[in-house]
């Protein structure tokens, strides 16, 4: 009896993410594969174990809300690529591909898991796809309407109810309803959030705890303060800037912005300025302070934080390296420790864990 029990105990810690190992893959949409290092999470260290070809040229990257399987924007030919992810050899293994608009430029799982929302830069258009129980794409979308140019990000509430769009264009964020039981999705009632001009919204994320919403400005090179309301609409309540005050105006431009995941500090990459601005989150009112700013690899258009948050990954997609920095968890202070070949023009960065 015991043996059997040892069995059991054994087959499950095999088939279990105990023995995980953190990979990032990176997108190298000239190169057409994905190239996948295994993290030491003990020293931060990248090893190249493999290069994953992929069908057309790979952008932006997310993961499913249960971790298992890993969704893919194909760019240029108009495609979103699902995989199902081997945690313990980085491996991905195809799911589904489906034909959507050209350059679906972000996506995100809902939290019900039962569906991906996609932004597309250049038609303006946000989708929703159903996700089976098996990670695969359902071809025809639930949802698929016009916003404005240059959607760039999607964001939702931690209840489900709310989804954001921001646009670098026109300085816009749309606020929609969601209805995570058919998909849809319908603009609120004075759902249009309009900016400054010259400051373009270009990627949103929300607090764990909180009603709070954060975000950058890419023409601007700002990161915002959002506070989400009962009915869902957005008050903006603080811009801050994410360059230094001697930066010239006007000069370079946000990409990716991000969230540790405790909710304590906010990170925003700053192209032509070369940088990765880190914020500290007051708990009290959600307002930012600058903790400090980095500098990386020439443009840095993406960049992921390790699941164990002690290292930030950040891509230049002009020098074709990766800056590795040591991130301390209590100050959210980056200590750059490496710098290695990726290939040419990292696009997205993702960790799989």
């Amino acid at each position: 009896m015991l043996f059997r029990l040892l069995i059991v105990l054994l087959i499950t810690l095999s088939t279990s993410h105990l023995w995980a190992k953190p990979f990032l893959l990176v997108s190298l949409p000239d190169e057409k594969h994905i190239a996948v290092f295994e993290i030491n999470s003990r020293t931060g260290q990248l090893t190249h174990v493999r290069n994953h070809e992929t069908e057309s040229d790979p952008g932006p990257m997310s993961v499913s809300q249960d971790g298992e399987v890993l969704f893919l924007s194909l760019r240029n030919a108009g495609g979103l690529a699902s995989f199902a992810i081997d945690h313990q050899t980085g491996e991905l293994k195809h799911l589904s591909t489906i034909n959507v608009d050209q350059d679906p430029a972000y996506h995100w799982q809902d939290y019900s898991g039962n569906w991906l929302i996609t932004a597309y830069y250049h038609t303006g258009r946000v989708s929703v796809h159903g996700v089976d129980g098996q990670g695969r794409l359902n071809s025809k979308a639930s949802f698929f309407g016009e916003t404005a140019l240059n959607a760039h990000g999607v964001a939702a509430t931690r209840d489900n109810r709310f989804v954001y769009i921001p646009h670098t264009g026109p300085n816009l964020i749309v606020q929609f309803g969601f209805n995570d039981q058919t998909g849809q999705l319908t603009t609120l009632e004075n759902g249009s959030l309009i900016s400054a001009e010259k400051t373009g919204p270009r990627h949103l994320a929300t607090h764990p705890t909180k009603p709070w919403l954060y975000g950058d400005y890419e023409q601007g090179n700002k990161a915002v303060f959002y506070e989400i309301r009962p009915d869902g609409l957005l008050n903006t309540k603080q811009v801050i800037s994410s360059v230094p005050d001697d930066w010239p105006n006007g000069k370079g431009a946000t990409a990716r912005m991000t969230l540790s995941e405790d909710g304590r500090f906010v990170y925003v990459a700053n192209r032509g300025h070369n940088s990765i601005a880190t914020f500290r989150i007051t708990p009290r009112t959600g307002e930012l302070s600058t903790v400090g700013i980095y500098a990386t690899e020439p443009n840095p258009r993406s960049f992921a934080i390790s699941p164990s948050g002690k290292w930030l990954y950040a891509g230049g997609q002009d020098s074709g390296k990766i800056a590795v920095f040591k991130r301390n968890r209590r100050t959210g202070v980056l200590t750059r420790i490496d710098t290695i070949d990726t290939g040419q023009r990292p696009w997205w960065l993702q960790i799989i864990d």
